[in-house]
């Protein structure tokens, strides 16, 4: 016979551990994203105006 309590404890543990690493990489991706754009902001600051017009910074 079908031991359908060790078989649901499987799928759910199968289950909660694809959705836990979705979300860490939702997460690092959020954090990897704010980061790079506030980087790409701080370096645009730091540029004086006349050379970031001749720049080709977007």
């Amino acid at each position: 016979m079908i031991d359908w309590g060790a078989a649901g404890a499987l799928a759910g543990k199968g289950f909660g551990t694809v959705f836990a690493v979705l979300v860490i990489l939702a997460v690092m991706t959020w954090l990897i994203g704010f980061v790079s754009q506030r980087a790409k902001k701080s370096r645009t600051e730091t540029v004086p105006a006349s050379k970031a017009e001749k720049s080709d910074v977007k």
